[in-house]
């Protein structure tokens, strides 16, 4: 039984590690920060970072994906912050302040989880609230068309990944859609919208 719960483990944060790649990838599309307008900072990279990280959690949190899910789900949650706990470091943060940091962070990255959940499940409306507390929360925003063409893009992802199951998951898979972007500058207020490549 051991070997086995061991075995699991194992798997489990190997394919968190796939899951997070993916997550990291997604989240690394420019069309955030140029055309969605989201702060091309550490500060606002995590933020998409988190943002793509949630739905994902959320997803295998999901009934419909038991217990499995959740350990994924976990070990997804394990993996990130490890990652981001060696990043700090990298970039020169002190050893006593960086499990400080890392703390605030899980406990920002869980509310803004709960939150676009939230947010998602009652309407574009509320989740462009969630995203000018969130990802605009400092800086300049981009127009209020411009953000909702950013929660029309979330609510996509939630909808891509519900068609995903628990199987996909555990091979290290899973599909974001591509952004919907506005062709012309975020601060601009128009309707036309355009698919980035």
């Amino acid at each position: 039984m051991l070997y086995l719960l061991t075995q699991k483990g194992r798997l489990s944060r190997a394919k968190a590690k796939e899951l997070f790649q993916i997550v990291l990838r997604q989240s690394r599309n420019p069309y955030f920060y140029e055309m969605f307008g989201v702060p091309d900072t550490v500060e606002g990279r995590f933020e998409i970072v988190s943002l793509h990280g949630g739905l994902l959690v959320n997803r295998l949190c999901r009934p419909d994906m038991g217990r499995e899910g959740k350990i994924l789900a976990q070990a997804f949650f394990d993996v990130m912050f490890k990652n981001i706990d060696w990043s700090m470091r990298e970039r020169g943060v002190g050893d006593l302040a960086v499990p400080r940091r890392i703390k605030k962070l899980m406990s920002d990255f869980k509310g803004r989880a709960f939150a676009y959940d939230e947010s998602c499940r009652a309407g574009c409306s509320e989740l462009t609230h969630a995203l000018a507390r969130n990802v605009y929360a400092e800086g300049p925003k981009p127009s209020a068309e411009t953000i909702k063409q950013f929660a029309q893009y979330i609510q996509s992802c939630v909808t891509e990944l519900e068609k995903q199951g628990l199987s996909d998951f555990w091979r290290g898979i899973a599909h974001f859609p591509v952004p919907v972007i506005p062709s012309n500058n975020n601060q601009n207020g128009t309707n036309n919208a355009t698919q980035a490549a």
